[in-house]
């Protein structure tokens, strides 16, 4: 074996609070070339399949890729190769990119986040709200400083619980992701609890298969499509129902992917959020330096977040 540089990689946790889960798992990858350094992770999805056993199980067939690939500063020579291997656990193809391209930033003092994306005039932030059964209610004080919340919800609610959950955000404006759990008469039937709120959007209200039966919502409200959303023919399906998409660096592999389909979407007129589960430092660090590219911001999630650590 030709080997021209160092790989490893190794699992790290981040503790979290206020959810019903302790902990979530990240994969980390380094690259270590003459002393010079690339790091990144990848943070598995459950919704899309991956385990942390998935996902390393890839980064295995990466390492011995990164290790022999003669110059890593081919950038996007490399990303076709890997996307040869990598077929769907995309959390597995985030660490290694994320990891070329630090490197690339600390040999060649070269940020791709800059190259790949530009800047647009208006961004409007978030803070995030995972809700749930039985929520306590000290996370509330974490959004006393927010302008605009975006509810995410995990699991479904009572109509007693909803009443709760609206007393509890009346003050800001809301963004609400529906992650495509509920049906149609469901997500009607919240909307109309909800009257009242100041409402900016709405996101993945339908499940993935049934998005046309959102017409009747579309003079209503904007809708965004996250769970849907996950090639370029994606984007072709949905243009004439959406007001726009979600994007997240992990779900598309890292930064080129996401910088093209991003560029596919404007030209469509459809404008963007970035987004992001919960992920390991290293890759929100890296979503949060292009962020200014999209309309909509939704990475302000750092109150779940105890700790991270090995």
């Amino acid at each position: 074996m030709n080997r021209k540089r160092d790989v490893y990689y190794w699992q790290e946790r981040s503790i979290l609070k206020y959810l019903k889960k302790e902990w979530i798992e990240h994969a980390v990858f380094k690259i270590n070339s003459n002393g010079i350094e690339g790091i990144g992770a990848g943070t598995p999805n459950a919704d899309f399949g991956e385990t942390y056993k998935t996902t390393m199980a890839i980064i295995e067939k990466m390492r011995k890729l990164t290790e022999e690939w003669e110059d890593l500063n081919n950038y996007a020579d490399f990303e076709k190769v890997m996307s040869n291997i990598v077929k769907f656990d995309m959390s597995s193809k985030t660490a290694v990119e994320i990891a070329i391209a630090d490197y690339i930033l600390n040999s060649k003092n070269l940020d791709l986040s800059k190259i790949l994306f530009s800047k647009k005039d208006l961004n409007e932030e978030m803070k995030k709200l995972y809700v749930y059964n039985d929520m306590g209610y000290a996370v509330y004080d974490e959004l006393i400083d927010a302008l605009m919340v975006k509810i995410e919800f995990i699991e479904k609610l009572s109509l007693e619980e909803l009443e709760i959950l609206k007393a509890n955000i009346d003050k800001y404006k809301i963004w609400i992701d529906f992650k495509g759990i509920f049906n149609h008469y469901e997500v009607k039937k919240i909307l109309d609890v909800f009257k009242g709120l100041d409402i900016m959007a709405i996101e993945q209200p339908l499940p993935i298969g049934s998005e046309f039966a959102v017409k009747d919502l579309l003079t209503k409200y904007p809708v965004f499509w996250d769970e849907s959303f996950k090639t370029l023919q994606d984007i072709i399906r949905l243009k004439d129902i959406s007001a726009g998409l979600v994007f997240e660096i992990t779900k598309f592999g890292g930064l080129l992917k996401t910088s093209e389909y991003l560029k596919v979407a404007e030209s469509l007129g459809l404008e963007t959020m970035i987004s992001s589960r919960i992920e390991h430092p290293i890759t929100l660090d890296w979503t949060k330096k292009i962020k200014e590219s999209f309309n909509y911001i939704d990475l302000n999630y750092e109150h779940y977040i105890e700790k991270t650590s090995k």
